[in-house]
């Protein structure tokens, strides 16, 4: 049983700055006896003692096992119980918490109970929280962007590590829609060809162009990413530029780009259904050995709920918000 890095990010809160935490925490049979999980329960302790707790047992346990093998945070086990069989693991994966700024302190304390050959066990561990800061960054595109996909809990790219704290960005037109006349070629819709841009100085370290863009409605399964730009932004972090538009790259792996730089265009290949930016940034170059890192924006301007754009200095974007720079 151990934590994953723990990563916090410092969000508003209604009356005081909170700070939100994100870590996953896996439970693995390690004997060679079926065992039977009563409860699982967490201890985040800080400098001064104070404990915050969370604790689940029954359905709600279950839930949550369930939940992580769905979403393919863990390898599959048979759904809708809390047995465990020798070797076998069950995840409550994407937990997040939220706490007073400060608070967050200097260990994890994870305890589960559990039946084994009609005898009841416990184990406990003590894990040092290893504070791991978000990649802070500009938007990586200029104009007003519509935010599809973000860090929520739900959010369909929490299917992937890599991924689970990726952005999808739209434009959308004044009539509402992200397309126009009918939406059948990638050029009637309003972000294809737009520039993505570094959103941090780095270097590149990956590239593919080749990928003929898809027909709107038809993704590529074969090659997910489709035309793709990865950078090393350093102190491992590495961004991810996905679905660009075919041939569009002008850089070479090894060119050092600025903030703002031009990367590629917008574009509509690999496992996209429209024109669309996705961007993550994750803790390796590959992303099949990576895990996501927490993306938070600088100095940009939100426009949900206001006939004005407002100033925002720093934070998560959430989705359904009409962002720019």
């Amino acid at each position: 049983m151990r934590p994953d890095a723990i990563y916090v990010e410092s969000i508003a809160g209604n009356i005081i700055p909170m700070e939100r935490a994100f870590f996953h925490i896996v439970v693995h049979n390690v004997s060679k006896n079926p065992l039977q999980v009563d409860w699982l329960r967490f201890d985040v302790v800080n400098a001064s003692g104070i404990l915050f707790s969370g604790q689940y047992s029954g359905p709600a346990l279950t839930t949550l096992f369930d939940s992580a093998i769905e979403r393919k945070r863990i390898e599959p086990t048979p759904k809708g119980t809390l047995s465990l069989g020798p070797d076998e693991r069950k995840a409550l994966s994407d937990v997040f918490l939220d706490f007073p700024k400060g608070f967050i302190g200097e260990s994890m304390i994870v305890e589960v109970d559990y039946e084994s050959g009609g005898k009841g066990g416990s184990q406990k561990i003590t894990t040092p929280l290893k504070h791991v800061d978000g990649f802070s960054s500009r938007l990586p595109f200029e104009g007003v962007w519509y935010v599809a996909a973000e860090h929520g809990y739900l959010d369909p790219h929490k299917r992937f590590l890599a991924e689970a704290y990726a952005y999808d960005f739209l434009q959308i037109g004044a009539n509402g829609k992200s397309y126009q006349r009918d939406g059948m070629q990638n050029s009637d819709y309003f972000g294809f060809g737009k520039k993505v841009l570094a959103a941090r100085a780095g270097t590149v370290v990956y590239i593919r162009t080749d990928i003929t863009d898809n027909s709107p409605g038809d993704p590529n399964l074969n090659t997910p990413a489709g035309n793709v730009v990865i950078i090393d932004h350093g102190s491992s972090q590495f961004g991810y530029y996905a679905h660009l538009k075919a041939r569009s790259i002008g850089l070479k792996v090894g060119a050092k780009v600025k903030a703002g730089d031009p990367l590629g265009e917008v574009g509509n290949s690999g496992d996209s259904t429209e024109p669309h930016l996705h961007f993550h940034v994750m803790n390796a170059a590959n992303p099949e050995q990576a895990d996501g890192i927490p993306v938070v924006f600088e100095n940009w301007k939100s426009q949900s709920y206001s006939r004005f754009p407002i100033e925002r200095q720093q934070g998560v974007i959430p989705r359904g918000e009409f962002v720019q720079p």
